[in-house]
């Protein structure tokens, strides 16, 4: 059928100069095709026998091998073979590369939060430290400044709670609602009314972006006077 040389295979397509019409009958068919195809399928097969007859002539004499044995029974035989072995490096090639992807984006992935969180730690603690820094070198506030305001119970021992805090601490509104075993909405609520009256600052830093007060110079002036007046001796009438 094909007009290709038999003595090499390597003047046969896919390595000759690629023409369409395989059978060389002046037209392009199915059959051309399926030529194509069928010598390269062959290739490996005939590429062994033509090494074989040209290289190791005696072995190739006493096997009974030669140019005539090409697209034969023992060129398929070892075409089979050779084409068996190459789909299964290549499909053992392609699930290792894909295996390997999928653990390399994973690794980004692992890596790009890790980063996050780090970078989101690094940043509550500089806010921390800044507030600490703004609390110790913000000045005080005068003793005439300080507004008599009526507080109730839950709101001083919520302004006292603020006051234990390190400089830079805050405290959500859950752990207010916890320490005062109070509901979170009503302890909302008074920490929003403490904040009206200038007696809380609000901040973020909470679990999940949650509301935090801080005690505001104000309401640590007010706890001083009120600390101050207790201790103060009580006049003796003569």
């Amino acid at each position: 059928m094909a007009t290709d040389s038999p003595q090499n295979p390597l003047d046969r397509w896919p390595f000759a100069p690629l023409t369409l019409d395989a059978n060389r009958d002046g037209q392009f068919t199915f059959e051309d095709i399926l030529e194509r195809l069928w010598t390269l399928f062959f290739l490996p097969g005939d590429l062994f026998l033509y090494v074989l007859t040209r290289y190791a002539a005696p072995v190739a004499r006493w096997l009974e091998l030669g140019p005539a044995d090409y697209r034969g029974f023992v060129s398929g035989v070892l075409s089979t073979c050779v084409w068996f072995v190459a789909f299964t490096i290549a499909s053992i090639t392609y699930h290792y590369l894909r295996d390997l992807d999928r653990r390399l984006t994973s690794a980004v992935r692992r890596l790009v939060a890790t980063f996050r969180l780090r970078t989101r730690i690094r940043y509550a603690l500089l806010r921390q430290r800044w507030r600490a820094w703004f609390a110790t070198h913000q000045p005080v506030r005068q003793a005439t400044e300080v507004r008599e305001v009526e507080l109730s119970a839950p709101e001083l021992r919520v302004l006292q709670l603020h006051a234990g805090l390190a400089a830079g601490y805050t405290l959500s509104v859950s752990e207010v609602a916890h320490a005062l075993r109070a509901r979170v909405y009503a302890t909302q609520e008074l920490l929003s009314g403490l904040k009206e009256l200038g007696l809380l600052n609000r901040a973020m830093g909470g679990t999940d972006d949650e509301t935090c007060y801080t005690l505001s110079a104000a309401g640590r002036a007010l706890l001083a006077a009120r600390a101050t007046r207790r201790r103060a001796p009580t006049p003796v009438r003569g």
